[in-house]
């Protein structure tokens, strides 16, 4: 909340730095718009003292305009309404400020005209203040809008992300404990085995160094290719020669960044249900190449066996539905997820994360 506070007092100190950085440069423009035709009627010094009342009064005016128009519930009036009493107040003060400045400038300089010049003054004076006000009140209310319409559009940003972030967050805490639930299980499976017990926590205990870390949205893909082989180890010494694995990744596809756990629900499908369907020995490959004619990246895991449906009895449970959903949040429409079955009794799994995500990863 501190910070909060902070950034809005910030963010107010920023708008009234603009305010006031237009309203100088605005009125001095103003200003030197209307130094040719004063140096055709009157002297310099006359000149520079009018253009100093001017400035000076167009300031004050608009600060007190500025002051009423915070103070009235003009966002709840119709365009033709505020229009009105814009138009009202513009010849109200355009009116009055004319008068006065051109009552001290007389006063101040001495200087006297014939009546038909200074009529002619007053009312240009009168036509031209007035519709400075009108535009500059008009720009008031268009830039007052803008603002409130980008602030609205970024607190909906921010509450967009708050609720990526927590969706992704739970998305990952439903990962590592149904994984290591079923390494547990490969480890209370060999009990009877001391070596293979002291062999497969050896191994469990590497993975767990990986997985348990803190970590954010992406890691390296070769350093969780690295914590799956621990994995795979602990299921070799679990089923010995019933189970043949093999990791293919070059040195430039592990060293990329993708989202976390991109594989590891995949080869968690590739061997439950691998085991389920397919022939002894089970045969797992995990591999990465970049694709050439997008540069994208394809993460394959493939398994001997059938593709079991998500909707049948044996379903897929979260494991692919929630990197589906992992990998929209952070990569966006173009990553896919998908699967194939061949004839000769391989299930394959894609996934394909764009070549925009893995520039802008590589760029943290």
């Amino acid at each position: 909340m501190k910070l909060l506070g902070v950034a809005v007092l910030s963010e107010h100190a920023a708008r009234r730095r603009l305010f006031w950085f237009l309203q100088v440069t605005g009125w001095i423009g103003v200003g030197i718009l209307s130094l040719y035709p004063l140096f055709q009627i009157f002297d310099y010094k006359t000149t520079l003292v009018i253009l100093l009342l001017r400035v000076s009064s167009g300031i004050l005016v608009t600060v007190g305009l500025r002051w009423v128009y915070r103070r009235i519930a003009w966002r709840d009036w119709s365009w033709w309404r505020l229009c009105a009493v814009v138009l009202m107040f513009s010849l109200l003060l355009g009116t009055a400020d004319s008068l006065s400045t051109h009552l001290l400038s007389k006063i101040i300089t001495s200087v006297t005209a014939p009546w038909e010049l200074y009529s002619f003054l007053l009312l240009m004076g009168i036509i031209l203040r007035s519709s400075v006000l009108m535009i500059w009140s008009l720009l008031y209310f268009g830039i007052k809008l803008w603002f409130e319409t980008a602030e609205v559009r970024l607190r909906a940003a921010e509450s967009e992300a708050a609720a990526r972030t927590s969706e992704l967050k739970q998305l990952r805490s439903q990962v590592n404990p149904h994984f290591l639930f079923n390494a547990l299980n490969s480890v209370l499976a060999e009990k009877d085995d001391p070596e293979a017990v002291e062999r497969i926590t050896r191994e469990l205990s590497e993975y767990l160094r990986f997985s348990l870390r803190p970590a954010g949205n992406c890691q390296i893909l070769g350093e969780e290719l690295d914590a799956l082989e621990h994995y795979l180890r602990v299921e070799k010494a679990r089923f010995e020669e019933k189970l043949i694995y093999q990791i293919d990744a070059s040195p430039e596809v592990r060293g990329m960044r993708v989202p976390v756990a991109t594989v590891q629900p995949l080869l968690e499908n590739a061997m439950k249900y691998g085991r389920k369907t397919s022939p002894l020995p089970l045969r797992v490959k995990l591999s990465g190449e970049i694709m050439p004619d997008s540069d994208a990246l394809k993460v394959t895991v493939a398994n001997t066996g059938r593709w079991m449906e998500p909707d049948g009895p044996e379903s897929h449970g979260i494991g692919l539905s929630n990197l589906r959903r992992r990998l929209e949040l952070l990569c966006g429409k173009e990553a896919s997820l998908s699967h194939t079955e061949t004839n000769d009794g391989w299930v394959t799994v894609d996934v394909i994360i764009p070549a925009a995500f893995l520039k802008e990863e590589a760029l943290q």
